[in-house]
């Protein structure tokens, strides 16, 4: 049988669960980091660290997501280590968004 990704992701997360194995939190690249996955791994009672497109929109405010007002997280200008509060569009949860920190040889 053929499955997505994001549903064998989502199984594996479903059996570490159940095995009871001892973890809070998620790690998951850009290809994983949807709206249902978010929503998934939070009703399993366990937190997200995603990478995130360039073209996501988020609001840094609640008055900017009630007004529908979005930025592309491209044109966030954050300092290194440097962490906002926002909302990525469609997602109802505040999410914690902070740059990629790289580090070259």
């Amino acid at each position: 049988m053929w499955r997505l990704k994001n549903e064998l992701m989502r199984e594996m997360l479903t059996t570490c669960v159940l095995n009871a194995i001892k973890f809070r939190y998620v790690l998951m690249d850009s290809w994983f980091a949807s709206q249902e996955n978010f929503e998934f791994i939070l009703k399993k009672k366990k937190h997200f660290i995603a990478a995130l497109k360039d073209n996501r929109l988020v609001a840094l405010s609640r008055e900017d997501k009630k007004q529908g007002r979005f930025v592309r997280i491209s044109e966030l200008d954050l300092a290194d280590k440097q962490a906002v509060r926002g909302w990525l569009k469609g997602f109802e949860q505040e999410v914690l968004l902070g740059s990629a920190v790289r580090k070259c040889c």
